[in-house]
């Protein structure tokens, strides 16, 4: 018994947490993910095949691109439908069925950065191309917690794992296991500026090393998504607010900050999509909570501001399971937004009982941001809640808000029975959401929301070609190891007795 109570438990937890989100990477197939088509076409042409699979069209913003990559994702939207219908696409040679598509990111709308790092992955081998590029954003996002975790003062380690984990059931862990550039997005903004808080509290290698980690997750947010280059530089002013000391050691430190600002903005302003968020979205209406187009009621003017301001909290509970998952035709029970939600208020009201002047500023305005963000899109493009904006946009602010939240000045106020608490909720939720997603694809959506029967294998009509793994093992798995990341989390977690952070940049040793 001694030597199980001092066994360092906590080294389990990144492993914990791959296989956790391993099980994610393969609940859904390939393209499974909202434009997927976009994306991995546009990762195929920024990859070594390029020259075969992305040739020039007649147009400059089209290519001649194998079929398989254009129809990948033939299940979208159609939730009855299984993901076995992309197998008649990729049974046979990529190059033999070419077309023309402009679906891709052939005009700079998207940053180059996640298409160019995730395309080295690419070959004429769909599946395993696209898993090996799950698997890396995986590690990577593993290895930059571990980091963070390992290099952060022991006081701010509770913000880094409360912020994090009750955020991130399911969009999070969906997107996260995904081929979708919102991925980096969460990933670089939801790392970045809590390193940054490290680095100004911090001396030595560590800060050194938190630099690093800063620079990294600003070039992955702004690198992968244009308004993900927005959040990263918002994200780094609320960190000089809440940091700000009137010394020249903060100033000399702020250089950083400053520099990698730039960085973001030079990203911003060479892609094209942020056009869309200044002028608003146009186009066809995006599919809306209930998996189809938000039935427009005819508003205009203040009648729309005020439907939409009344309504934009429905994109933050989408995150945690109102919305559907994928291409927004996976629908989540009611159980996963109880669970996860419910997680995400109990860290809200603890984290408001112990307000420093300074975090108070950065949570209301990040609150705010994340309130008037979406209704200003959605004013600028003429549509209401439920049309175009999604939630994934919203993603990093919410993991943002989520990380303040749990800023704490003074010990940490959570109990182990609060920790516990959450870590059940959270377990049940995401058992209860990893099982739907697979469903989904395995046999396509059925009446019982996929919670009939314990197998996941009967009648499969869809899963991955040579995996040794059955569907159900893959749930298993899957839930066991984030239902025990939790609960080694909230038992071991770090109480920081002794220790406080004052605002300010109080160094740490």
């Amino acid at each position: 018994m001694t030597r199980l109570r001092r066994f360092p438990w906590l080294v389990l937890a990144p492993v914990l947490a791959l296989v956790a989100l391993l099980a994610w990477a393969f609940a859904s197939p390939v393209g499974a993910g909202p434009d997927d088509d976009y994306h991995l076409i546009s990762a195929w042409c920024a990859g070594p095949t390029a020259g075969d699979t992305c040739a020039p069209a007649d147009e400059p913003d089209e290519r001649v691109i194998p079929r398989g990559l254009v129809e990948i994702s033939c299940y979208g939207q159609r939730p009855e439908l299984s993901a076995g219908c992309q197998e008649r696409f990729l049974e046979g040679p990529l190059l033999d069925d070419l077309v023309v598509s402009d679906r891709g990111n052939f005009v700079g709308e998207y940053p180059p950065v996640y298409y160019a790092v995730l395309g080295m992955f690419t070959s004429l081998d769909v599946q395993t191309s696209a898993l090996l590029m799950r698997v890396f954003t995986i590690v990577l996002f593993v290895a930059l917690m571990t980091a963070l975790y390992l290099l952060l003062p022991v006081a701010r380690r509770a913000t880094l794992v409360i912020g994090w984990l009750v955020t991130t059931v399911p969009l999070g862990m969906f997107l996260i296991a995904s081929n979708n550039p919102s991925a980096w997005a969460a990933i670089g903004v939801g790392t970045s500026w809590l390193a940054l808080i490290g680095w100004f509290e911090t001396v030595g290698r560590r800060r050194v090393a938190l630099g690093v980690v800063y620079a990294l997750g600003v070039v992955m947010a702004a690198g992968s998504r244009g308004d993900a280059a927005v959040y990263v530089g918002f994200a780094t002013a609320l960190v000089l607010v809440y940091s700000f000391r009137p010394e020249r050691r903060f100033l000399l430190s702020a250089i950083l900050p400053v520099v990698m600002g730039l960085v973001a903005l030079g990203f911003l302003l060479a892609a094209r999509q942020v056009g869309s968020g200044v002028e608003g979205f146009t186009g066809e209406q995006t599919p809306g909570a209930g998996g189809s187009a938000g039935e427009d009621p005819g508003l205009s003017g203040l009648s729309r501001l005020a439907y939409n301001v009344l309504n934009a909290p429905s994109l933050w509970t989408g995150v945690f399971g109102q919305w559907g998952l994928g291409w927004l035709d996976t629908t989540m029970p009611a159980v996963v937004l109880l669970g996860a939600l419910g997680a995400f208020l109990v860290a809200m009201f603890l984290g408001v009982r112990r307000m420093s002047v300074r975090k108070a500023v950065v949570v209301v305005l990040a609150a705010l941001v994340l309130w008037a963000l979406p209704v200003y899109v959605l004013q600028q493009g003429g549509h209401i809640v439920g049309e175009q904006v999604q939630p994934r946009y919203l993603l990093p602010l919410i993991i943002l808000l989520g990380g303040l939240l749990a800023l704490d000045a003074r010990p940490a106020t959570w109990t182990r029975a609060q920790l516990l608490v959450v870590a059940a909720a959270l377990a049940a939720a995401h058992l209860v959401a990893l099982r739907v997603d697979i469903r989904r694809y395995v046999t396509g959506a059925s009446d019982d929301g996929g919670l009939g029967g314990f197998s996941l294998d009967t009648g499969a009509e869809w899963w991955w070609a040579g995996l040794p793994v059955s569907p159900t093992a893959v749930w298993v798995i899957g839930s066991v190891a984030y239902a025990a990341l939790v609960a080694l989390l909230a038992l071991k977690l770090p109480r920081t007795e002794g220790e406080t952070v004052e605002t300010g940049a109080r160094r740490l040793p």
